[in-house]
């Protein structure tokens, strides 16, 4: 009978992501297995293992750094930057071997559910390291039980130098990505065949498939995520939706690359719009007088478009551009018409450039965010039929000129803007 197994990477507070994958997963009926998991992963198994999607969600939608470090070891601040979060760690490293991983212990005890946990039919493996006898220790469910599994699962979620090594029986134990972060080795000895690998793309090694021959889907971040050290209630909730976001587009429920719609929209929206774009620009290189636009209409990033067997990826990759160069929430599921409209609003509110004030902040060296990306949209959408006044510039933000004229294709009768 095939087994399916749901495979959780390491990556500290990158963890959120996973459970947004267990939603997508419940969402879709998927029938999980095996769970094998390193580090937070490891610790994120336990909650699918236990059927325990509510703590899982209570766990991560209030994580901060106080849920994750002792005051003493950990001076919290909201505000604390990454720099100075590394050179805490440094600090404590050298001075206690690394920080306090009590913290840990206690999240374990208040959510792990014995006989929820060894009752279930899904089993469960985990991956950590025994720096003592420089060694892997790989766990499965029939090898764990009510006294030892605690010490597994917070060795293996021991990221040391970041912790202090975990002492099981007078031998030191650590992160397990130190053997292999990505567990489907691990999996495939466990009798899988099918296999969703998350990868939270974080510091560990990665072991070659022991066996080519199973299916292995994987799923990544698409969007950026802060760092694994930067434990934020308000991140943890926005990476939550990421990865459920990233686990329906990878099975074609939902569309998007970085920015994500409703299954469908965007072949409308091409439909809709591809062909008009394209006219509209032909139209702006074949009514400029500039030869440098003539050349530059003839580079790749302009004929890529108009080429029928990939025009439609270069046209979506534009619409999300659009909105990402705007600001739009990159973990929100978008309707196209409201995305469109949403382009066009908030284009409006926009403030025109100032070049006089650039130019000022240049005579005084103050050339951080010298410009807001917006504002050269704003620019080009304003100066689209004065071709004339944003040629020179067009080679420079190349991108941000075809954002302006996919939004001046779109405006139809969605604003008067």
């Amino acid at each position: 009978m095939s087994k399916f197994a749901l495979v959780l990477s390491g990556g500290g507070s990158k963890g959120a992501y996973e459970i947004g994958v267990y939603m997508a997963l419940i969402k879709m009926h998927k029938k999980i297995d095996i769970v094998t998991g390193t580090s937070i992963g490891a610790v994120n198994g336990l909650f699918i293992v236990q059927n325990d999607l509510r703590h899982a969600l209570k766990l991560w939608k209030k994580m901060n750094f106080s849920a994750i470090y002792s005051e003493n070891d950990f001076p919290i601040d909201k505000n604390l930057k990454l720099p100075e979060i590394y050179m805490t760690h440094l600090k404590n490293f050298i001075n206690e071997g690394g920080t306090d991983p009590s913290k840990l212990s206690s999240i374990f005890d208040k959510y792990f559910k014995p006989k929820s946990f060894f009752n279930s039919p899904i089993d469960y493996g985990l991956v950590t390291y025994n720096l003592t006898k420089n060694k892997p220790v790989l766990k499965t469910k029939k090898d764990l039980t009510k006294d030892n599994i605690k010490d597994y699962v917070i060795a293996s979620a021991s990221c040391y130098p970041a912790f202090k090594p975990h002492v099981i029986d007078d031998e030191l134990y650590i992160d397990g990505g130190y053997y292999d972060n990505i567990p489907i080795n691990l999996a495939i000895k466990m009798g899988a065949d099918e296999i969703i690998a998350v990868d939270l793309r974080a510091l560990g090694l990665k072991k070659k498939l022991i066996d080519k021959g199973v299916s292995v889907t994987y799923i990544a971040p698409r969007n950026y995520i802060p760092s694994f050290l930067i434990f934020d209630s308000i991140e943890a909730r926005q990476t939550i939706k990421l990865g459920f976001n990233d686990t329906l587009k990878t099975f074609d429920k939902l569309d998007g690359e970085r920015l994500t719609f409703k299954k469908g929209h965007l072949v409308k929206n091409y439909q809709k719009y591809g062909e008009r774009f394209k006219e509209n620009l032909h139209n702006f290189f074949d009514n400029s007088q500039s030869e440098v636009l003539k050349k530059l209409f003839k580079t790749d990033i302009f004929q890529n478009i108009l080429k029928d067997k990939t025009s439609y990826k270069n046209f979506n990759n534009i619409v999300e551009k659009s909105g990402i160069f705007l600001g739009f929430d990159e973990s929100v599921i978008y309707r196209i018409n409201s995305y469109n409209k949403g382009l066009l609003t908030s284009l409006s509110s926009v403030d025109k450039i100032d070049v006089n004030k650039i130019l000022s902040k240049i005579k005084d060296k103050q050339i951080d965010n010298l410009i807001d990306r917006r504002q050269i949209v704003k620019y080009f959408y304003d100066n689209l039929k004065n071709s004339t006044k944003i040629t020179k510039y067009i080679p420079l933000f190349t991108n941000e000129f075809l954002v302006a004229l996919y939004i001046a294709t779109i405006k139809g009768k969605h604003s008067n803007y």
